[in-house]
């Protein structure tokens, strides 16, 4: 969802800062394999989804809300897939999980939010200091980097890397199948690393099941994130910026490509997916130390 344009209306930002009251701060947390856990919305029996990729407010779906008894608060609010609006609505629950059980300010939308689950939680919604999700078993041979871990109420908890003149958001997500990176990421990586874009077009979901135009953009040199090294990332090539710059391997003269909007709101994201997550046995979110720590091979 970091990848949208949030339109608030009412100041809803400020209004998804609560704390998780009644939250017992464990030293640590580990999520394992899906994480899936059997929960609580209020008393409603749900399923939740621990995840790298969810916002700090939990993210329900919107058939356990009726469930849960939560009414609608007082403004409502959008984010933008692409061309697509998805409307949005917020309230507070007591969200329950394993020994846990606190209150949060939670989201939903018109829209299901994880199709296997019931909702989702983000690492800057857990209520413990350090999140570790396992991946697979440690490797001989791996290495971990820490980056500068930056907490959003309301996306997701991610990491900034420079990239030339910009700053790239890099988040991290083993859900997703493919790292995807929005127009504008795609043209500063291609400007900054070299590289061409190549094949024919795709497509890949970005959220809520919507699945938007891409193309595989091939780098002349790798972007390096401590043992991660990414070759080639698949490009939004049919919103959210331009990719006009980049040279074409496959160019089509009768292509039309949107053009970037100007404006300090712009955000260059690269979701790193399981296509290059596979070789990392962890990532850890640590809040007292503000860092995110992958070890991989």
């Amino acid at each position: 969802m970091q990848a949208h344009r949030l339109l608030v209306a009412g100041g809803l930002a400020l209004g998804l800062c609560g704390s998780a009251t009644g939250a017992r701060k464990d030293a640590e947390l580990i999520v394992r394999g899906d994480g899936i856990y059997d929960g609580r919305v209020n008393d409603a029996p749900a399923r939740l989804r621990l995840t790298p990729w969810a916002p700090s407010a939990p993210t329900l779906n919107d058939d356990i809300v009726p469930k849960a008894g939560l009414h609608a608060g007082l403004f409502g609010f959008a984010v933008k897939v692409g061309p697509t609006k998805v409307r949005g609505n917020t309230s507070v629950a007591r969200m329950s999980f394993g020994k846990y059980s606190y209150r949060r300010r939670v989201v939903w939308f018109d829209r299901r939010y994880d199709a296997g689950a019931d909702g989702a939680l983000g690492p800057g919604g857990l209520p413990a200091e350090v999140i570790r999700f396992e991946l697979r078993p440690a490797q001989g041979g791996e290495r971990t980097v820490a980056l500068t871990m930056i907490e959003n109420h309301f996306r997701p908890t991610y990491a900034r890397v420079p990239m030339g003149k910009r700053n790239i958001i890099m988040l991290f997500d083993p859900q997703h199948e493919t790292t995807v990176a929005t127009a504008g990421a795609g043209a500063a990586l291609a400007e900054v690393l070299g590289g061409q874009l190549s094949g024919a077009q795709g497509s890949a979901e970005v959220a809520f099941g919507i699945r938007r135009p891409v193309r595989t953009l091939k780098l002349e040199r790798p972007l390096q994130i401590g043992p991660l090294s990414l070759t080639q990332v698949a490009v939004r090539i049919g919103d959210g910026g331009s990719v006009a710059g980049i040279k074409d391997a496959d160019a089509d003269p009768e292509e039309v490509v949107v053009s970037a909007k100007g404006g300090e709101d712009r955000r260059d994201v690269v979701i790193v997916g399981r296509d290059h997550l596979a070789r990392c046995s962890s990532i850890v979110f640590d809040k007292k130390a503000k860092q995110i720590r992958l070890s991989c091979a």
